[in-house]
């Protein structure tokens, strides 16, 4: 796992892991959103699933912001674990729209995005931990 000393090559890492939380809050928002307007579109396991990987994506960034303000660094590791388990969820989700046979290359960039996402989340707060223990 790559360890970087610095977010975008001149901010802390603290700042790196404020600005996750944020646009995750802001990410699942805009899933909220997306849940709403495709609800018609999909069946009812599927828009739960959808919602209950987007609470769960919450509560992790809320982890995330809490352990930020309270500067605690022994709650990142749950934030790391409730990310990943979050990712699962919504590539849970993802497998079983693939599998109705339509292809929407909106949620299949979507899922790209948020592979990506989790991937320099895991990289910054992961950094950031090791910088603080």
């Amino acid at each position: 796992m790559p360890i970087i000393k610095k977010f975008c090559y001149c901010f802390s890492l603290r700042i790196g892991a404020f600005s996750i939380a944020y646009a995750g809050l802001t990410m699942d928002v805009l899933d909220t959103v997306a849940t709403i307007y495709t609800k018609s579109q999909y069946c009812a396991d599927i828009l739960l699933l959808w919602i209950i990987s987007t609470i769960w994506n919450i509560i992790s960034a809320l982890v995330l912001l809490t352990a930020l303000f309270r500067e605690n660094p022994h709650l990142l590791p749950v934030h790391l674990v409730t990310s990943l388990c979050g990712l699962m969820l919504e590539m849970t989700n993802h497998m079983v729209i693939a599998s109705l046979g339509r292809t929407d290359y909106v949620l299949i960039s979507y899922a790209f995005i948020m592979i990506a996402f989790v991937s320099a989340d895991v990289v910054i707060v992961l950094s950031y931990y090791q910088s603080e223990v």
